[in-house]
Formats: C-alpha cells, structure tokens, sequence
C-alpha cells in the first residue's frame, strides 16, 4: 500500500493497518529515524470513556472524619469479609 506525502509533511495509514493495530484518532506517534528508516510508534491517547458511577453501588458512605488516622482507624474496624477473625 503506497501513500504520498502531503504538503505539510503529512501521510496516511491505511485503513486495514490502523484497525489490525488498533490505531485511533487521537493516538500520539513517537517518531524515530534507525537505520535509515522511520520508526513510528503508537501512543494510544487518553481514554474517552467515562468511569463515573462505576462504584457507585459498592461505596457506602463517607466518613464526616477524612483525615488520615479517622480512615485507618475505620479501616481497622470495619470487618473483611475475606478474612476470618
């Protein structure tokens, strides 16, 4: 597959090769010459998915203390289910 270079120094990567590699829009290329050759590396970008609500029915609630020694001591409290006592 051959694909010219555009005026500003920009080519193409061909649809089949994007989609085997897993190449997006907003990935990131880290460019090299070796050898002679370019060597272009794929960067992928940041995810565009949204997390939020993921956990939202596995967190409790909040303790009104958040400083460091109130959570370790709730922790420390709080029973595990995975662990006999």
């Amino acid at each position: 597959m051959a694909s010219r270079v555009g005026e500003r120094g920009q080519i193409t990567i061909e649809k089949a090769i994007r989609e085997e590699l897993g190449i997006y829009a907003g990935d990131e290329t880290v460019q090299r010459v070796e050898d002679g050759r370019i060597v272009i590396e794929v960067v992928p970008g940041r995810h565009r998915r949204s997390l939020a609500g993921n956990l939202k029915g596995k967190v409790g609630q909040r303790p009104k203390d958040e400083s460091w020694e109130a959570l370790r001591r709730a922790a420390w409290e709080t029973a595990d289910p995975d662990r006999a006592r």
